[in-house]
């Protein structure tokens, strides 16, 4: 199953923010396959099997995934 959302921040510890008030951490070394991410991104957050990095996370304008988890979005 997966979900749309936009994306409204990405920090340089790769902690992605989006519309809908989830947030993830992203793999460390994927972090270079969102380089080009900006604010308002559509990002595409599909669940996966690893035990780890349960979700991934794709720009709708294409590029590789990036494997990520769920974390707090913080302040």
């Amino acid at each position: 199953m997966s979900r749309i959302s936009l994306l409204v921040s990405l920090n340089k510890d790769g902690i992605a923010k989006l519309m809908d008030q989830s947030a993830f951490r992203l793999a460390p070394d994927q972090l270079d396959r969102a380089a080009e991410w900006t604010p308002g991104t559509e990002i595409i957050v599909q669940e996966t099997d690893h035990e780890t990095w349960k979700y991934k996370l794709l720009s709708s304008g294409g590029g590789l995934p990036v494997s990520a988890e769920p974390c707090s979005p913080g302040p």
